[in-house]
C-alpha cells in the first residue's frame, strides 16, 4: 500500500494522478461545504433573517480557526511531502507529532482568550441589535469546540500529505453525516435554534477528529504519530512556520474580509446581511472544489520537486489550471441561470431572496479565477518558497480585495461591494502565473547549471585518469 501511494506521487499519467489524489479530497471538500449549507438550511427554516444573519456574522470565527489551524497543517504537510521525496521518513514522523502537540497548545491559547474577549469581539463582527444574541450564542459554542475543531482541520491535511486521501475525505465525511444528523435535534427538538447549530457542528468535527486518530494508532497510515517525537527540533518548527503562517495568511484576510463585508453589509440592512450569508455559502461549494484540486496537487509537487523532477511538477500545473479553470466557467454558467431557486432553497423570504440573487450572480464571475489563483499559489507553497507564498497569500485580501472593497462601496455603492471581489480575482490570476513562471524558470535554469558543472566536474575526472 505504501508503495502504491509512493509511485502515484512519483509516476504515472499526471491527469490520473491529480485525479486519483484531488477527488477524495474534492468529496471531502464537499462534505465540508455540507457542514456551512447544512447549518445555513435549517437555520433558515426557522424564518428568522436575524439569526441566519447572526450564522452569517458568526462565520469568520469559524475561518479564523481554520487559518490557525492551517498554519500547522499547510505547514507541516509541506514538509512531510518534502521528506517523504527525499526518502527522510523519521524527519517526516517527526514533523507529523510536532505539528499535532502545537495545534493543540494553540487551540488552547484561542479558546481561553476568545471566550474572555468574546463580547468586544462579538461588536467587531458587525452585529446589531437584533442579531447580538444570536451571534453571542454561536460563536460561544464555536470558541469552546476550538481544539475538535482545529486538530480535525489540521490532522486532515497531514493525512493528504502522505497520499492518504481516501482517509482524509472518510474523516469529514463521518464529520458531516454526525453534523446532517445533529442539526434537527439541537435547532428543533430541543429548541437551541442558532446555538444548536454550532453544537452540531463541534460535534460533527469531534468525531471525524476521533476516525483520524484511530487511523494513526491502528497503523493504516504511513507515518507515525508517536508523542515521544513532540520536542523542540528548530529545522522542523521553521519549515512549519515560514510555510504555514504565509499559507494561513490568506484565510485570516478572508476572515478579516468577511468581517468587512458584513459591517458594509448590516450599513444597508441585516436582509442584505442574511442575503450575503447564504449567498457566499453557495460561492463555497466552488471554492471547496478548487481547494480540493489544490490539496491534492499539493503533495505531487512537493514529493517532485523535492526528487528534481521539474518536468512532472510542470505538467502537474498544467493540468491543475486546466481541471479548475473548466470546472469554475460551468458552475458560474449553472448557478447563475438557477441562482433565485438556490437562494430560495434555503430561505423563503422574498426580500433576501431578491438580495441574495443579486449578490450570488456577482460572486459568481470570481469561480472561473478562483482555481487557477489557488493552483499557483499551493505550487509554490509545496515547492518550500516562503516569501512568494507569503506575497500571494496577503495580495488577494489584504493588498488587493480589502481595499477594492473599501473604495468600491464608497464610490459605486451597493455594486462596487458585490463587485470588489470579482475584479481582484481577475488581476490575480495574472499576477500569480506570472510569479509561478519565473520561480520554475529560475529553478529550471539553476538545476541545469548544476547538472553542467557536475559533467565538466566527471570530463576533468576523466581526463586526469587518462593523464
Amino acid at each position: 500500500m505504501n508503495e502504491k501511494r509512493l509511485k502515484l506521487l512519483s509516476e504515472g499519467p499526471v491527469t490520473k494522478s491529480i485525479l486519483v489524489m484531488s477527488l477524495p479530497v474534492v468529496m471531502g471538500m464537499m462534505v465540508q461545504v455540507l457542514y456551512n449549507l447544512v447549518d445555513t438550511f435549517f437555520i433558515g427554516k426557522l424564518d428568522n433573517p436575524n439569526q441566519l444573519a447572526a450564522a452569517s456574522i458568526s462565520t469568520p470565527i469559524f475561518m479564523i480557526l481554520m487559518a490557525l489551524a492551517g498554519i500547522i497543517g499547510t505547514g507541516a504537510a509541506s514538509y512531510i511531502s518534502r521528506c517523504l521525496g527525499e526518502k527522510n521518513n523519521e524527519q517526516a514522523d517527526k514533523t507529523l507529532s510536532i505539528g499535532m502537540g502545537v495545534c493543540i497548545i494553540l487551540a488552547l491559547v484561542v479558546m481561553i482568550s476568545g471566550i474572555i474577549f468574546i463580547k468586544p469581539l462579538i461588536t467587531i463582527l458587525g452585529t446589531s441589535n437584533d442579531t447580538f444574541k444570536y451571534t453571542y450564542d454561536y460563536t460561544l459554542v464555536l470558541l469552546i469546540g476550538s481544539i475538535p475543531i482545529m486538530c480535525n482541520f489540521a490532522m486532515g491535511q497531514l493525512l493528504r500529505s502522505e497520499g492518504d486521501a481516501m482517509g482524509s475525505m472518510i474523516g469529514m465525511l463521518i464529520g458531516t453525516v454526525i453534523n446532517i444528523a445533529l442539526d434537527p435535534v439541537f435547532i428543533f427538538a430541543l429548541g437551541l435554534e442558532t446555538k444548536g447549530a454550532a453544537i452540531a457542528t463541534v460535534l460533527g468535527n469531534t468525531s471525524a477528529l476521533l476516525y483520524y486518530c484511530y487511523r494513526y494508532i491502528s497503523g493504516k497510515t504511513l507515518l507515525k504519530l508517536k508523542p515521544s517525537y513532540f520536542t523542540f527540533d528548530k529545522i522542523i518548527y521553521k519549515e512549519i512556520f515560514t510555510i504555514g503562517i504565509p499559507s494561513s495568511l490568506n484565510q485570516l484576510l478572508v476572515s478579516v474580509a468577511m468581517i468587512i463585508c458584513n459591517n458594509i453589509a448590516a450599513s444597508y440592512s441585516d436582509i442584505v446581511v442574511a442575503g450575503l450569508g447564504v449567498a457566499s455559502k453557495i460561492i463555497t461549494i466552488g471554492t471547496f472544489i478548487f481547494m480540493g484540486f489544490a490539496a491534492g496537487c499539493q503533495p505531487l509537487v512537493g514529493f517532485n520537486y523535492g526528487a528534481k523532477n521539474i518536468k512532472r511538477v510542470r505538467a502537474i500545473i498544467k493540468n491543475g489550471i486546466l481541471i479548475t479553470s473548466l470546472i469554475g466557467v460551468t458552475l458560474c454558467a449553472l448557478f447563475g441561470i438557477f441562482a433565485s431557486y438556490i437562494i430560495s432553497f434555503f430561505i423563503p423570504s422574498p426580500e433576501v431572496v431578491d438580495v441574495g440573487t443579486t449578490i450570488l450572480r456577482a460572486l459568481l464571475l470570481s469561480l472561473p479565477f478562483v482555481g487557477v489563483h489557488m493552483i499557483c499559489t499551493t505550487t509554490i507553497q509545496a515547492m518550500g518558497k516562503a516569501l512568494p507564498g507569503l506575497f500571494l497569500s496577503i495580495s488577494r485580501q489584504g493588498i488587493f480585495y480589502i481595499p477594492m472593497l473599501i473604495v468600491l462601496n464608497k464610490y459605486f455603492g451597493f455594486n462596487g461591494f458585490i463587485y470588489a471581489q470579482p475584479i481582484t480575482d481577475v488581476l490575480m490570476v495574472v499576477i500569480s502565473i506570472l510569479l509561478l513562471r519565473k520561480i520554475i524558470n529560475k529553478d529550471h535554469k539553476l538545476e541545469q547549471l548544476k547538472a553542467k558543472e557536475v559533467m565538466m566536474h566527471k570530463e576533468q575526472i576523466t581526463e586526469s585518469s587518462f593523464e
